[in-house]
């Protein structure tokens, strides 16, 4: 049963105004995404972006058991309308992405124990919109979890909807008993010897010193050093990395003295002697953390001994240290990155699967473009497709 209502939000000074309801609605969502909490979202709302659109949607209403006060904040989908694909002349509400694609989880905020009551809401108001788009897309749900679960649900009560579904993965670090038994089920004994061997080496540069933010004397400093790492390496040469970006380093650096002031940054660093060798962020939004940007030396002396992949070793024994902020109250770890990165690839415990639905009204032209889009898309050559609006 649908208990609630639906207020559409296209302005960044809308969104402030609820941003305390958003805040609270973050601590208590059934699945986290630090990517949508306003101290992130609004702060990459404000770089100028041409031809944006927002259509952010706060969902009110009761629980699922129709328990709780009917005007809580218990759905935040964050949309921008936008042509599904050039080719394409059909409008669709998409997941909102920031100008350089660091919102890198695009899982709506939906409230524990409201998530079926939340969808249920955005259906009846995507089925009574007499104009378009008719098309909606939900990006990054959790195969398995709770927000999942409930989109399945919501397909088989609601018959004015159709969808299509498309699956791809990402990398889960997941708690053990403690870090060796993480580490003998990730790699195998003779992969532990080599790493071993590594670490030896690397000290023979100089000591060796492993450190997070809460040792930082100077915040800025660190954060410098770490934005300088990224962009001296291969992004950097690309043009991908934060510092590359008009203003780039600028924000980045925002973002993470934001997160550390929320006590929700992770800097793990690697040093030889005063020199930075290998640095990954991560924010912490329990039971999860989520990776953010990684960075290594590709100096010969120390690209050989392999510093991001003995900076994640340390990492993992971190995630099993309650009394680190890496450990405490944290379930998993979220790589965040591609099927195909070798370093996540090789120390996960097991393959997240995320899910895409593509969602439309029954009839008409949504429906047809929804059944036979990811068909035709796979069709076109990559520089085509990488232009749809996902």
């Amino acid at each position: 049963m649908c208990r609630g209502s639906l207020t559409v939000l296209d302005t960044i000074e809308d969104i402030e105004r609820h941003r305390g309801a958003i805040e609270e609605l973050a601590e208590h969502t059934a699945h986290p995404n630090p990517f949508y909490e306003p101290w992130y979202l609004l702060t990459l709302l404000e770089v100028p972006r041409r031809m944006r659109r927002l259509r952010f949607l706060l969902v009110h209403g009761t629980d699922d058991d129709g328990s709780g006060a009917p005007d809580t904040l218990i759905g935040f989908f964050p949309f921008e309308q936008k042509r599904l694909h050039p080719l394409c002349p059909v409008s669709c509400l998409c997941p909102w992405l920031d100008t350089f694609g660091w919102t890198l989880r695009r899982t709506p905020l939906l409230r524990a124990g409201a998530v079926g009551n939340s969808l249920a809401v955005l259906g009846k108001w995507l089925a009574s919109r007499l104009q378009a788009p008719k098309i909606l897309i939900l990006d990054d749900l959790p195969g398995g979890s709770e927000i999942a679960d409930a989109v399945e649900r919501w397909f088989a009560r609601d018959p004015r909807l159709c969808h299509a579904l498309e699956i791809r993965e990402s990398h889960l670090y997941r708690r053990q008993s403690d870090a060796e038994t993480y580490l003998a089920r990730v790699l195998s004994g003779k992969r532990r010897r080599h790493l071993r061997r590594l670490r030896r080496l690397l000290e023979e540069l100089g000591p060796v010193r492993v450190a997070d933010v809460e040792g930082a004397d100077d915040i800025d400093r660190l954060i410098d050093e770490f934005i300088a790492l990224e962009s001296s390496q291969w992004k950097g040469r690309l043009g991908t990395s934060m510092a590359s970006m008009p203003e780039g380093a600028a924000i980045a650096k925002t973002i993470l003295k934001k997160a550390h002031r929320r006590k929700r940054l992770s800097l793990l660093t690697l040093r030889v002697g005063d020199r930075l060798v290998a640095a990954r962020s991560a924010f912490v939004s329990p039971p999860g953390c989520f990776g953010f940007k990684m960075a290594y030396d590709e100096s010969p002396p120390y690209a050989r001994c392999g510093p991001g992949f003995l900076l994640d070793i340390e990492g993992i024994h971190r995630l099993h240290d309650n009394a680190n902020p890496l450990g405490a109250g944290i379930e998993w770890l979220d790589s965040c990155a591609v099927e195909t990165a070798t370093l996540p690839l090789s120390m996960r415990t097991e393959a997240l699967r995320l899910h895409r639905y593509l969602v439309a009204v029954r009839g008409g032209v949504g429906e047809i473009v929804t059944r036979r889009f990811s068909k035709v898309i796979k069709a076109l050559p990559w520089r085509m497709r990488r232009l749809s609006a996902f």
